[in-house]
């Protein structure tokens, strides 16, 4: 344990094993991720139900210029908020009962599409503590109700668009 302090955790030979076998197909891995990201973030972006998207790729992104310079691949994370008429609970309700190909789960960078809502209400009662102006920016940026974070996979970009769709005409 006292050398854990000193020199930080170790990995198991398999797991480095897995780490390093990953590493060869990352390139491949990202370039599709962004694909995806492009391609979702433009649908939704042009959606009549969804009022506001954050993906660092889009043009409408307010800080592309500084992700274009940084950034030689904007991934597969995206952020999306609903027009305000939507319940995004309820949205959410849906999205778990009727998506095909993504999946209603709360995680990160995995092959498969991954949608989770963060209803701000939630989030100030359990990881924020904001009042004031901290919590108005906020709102601001989430809405009062919440956003959904879409994290894209390796899937074919038309699948994905295709089944969001769906879920989002029938809100």
């Amino acid at each position: 344990a006292e050398a854990g302090v000193h020199y930080g955790g170790t990995m198991s030979p398999f797991n480095a094993w897995l780490t390093m076998r990953g590493a060869s197909t990352l390139s491949l891995r990202m370039q599709q991720h962004q694909k995806n990201g492009l391609k979702v973030s433009r649908f939704l972006e042009s959606h009549q139900k969804v009022s506001a998207v954050f993906y660092p790729g889009l043009e409408s992104h307010p800080q592309h210029e500084i992700a274009r310079q940084q950034m030689d691949n904007f991934s597969g994370m995206l952020g999306f908020r609903l027009a305000s008429e939507y319940n995004g609970k309820e949205a959410a309700e849906k999205m778990i009962q009727d998506l095909r190909v993504v999946k209603y789960a709360v995680s990160l960078g995995h092959h498969r599409s991954l949608i989770w809502f963060m209803p701000t209400e939630d989030l100030m009662q359990s990881s924020f503590e904001l009042h004031g102006e901290q919590m108005e920016s906020y709102k601001r940026f989430a809405g009062d109700d919440g956003i959904f974070r879409l994290s894209l996979g390796l899937e074919d970009d038309e699948d994905i668009v295709e089944d969001l769709q769906r879920v989002l005409d029938e809100l």
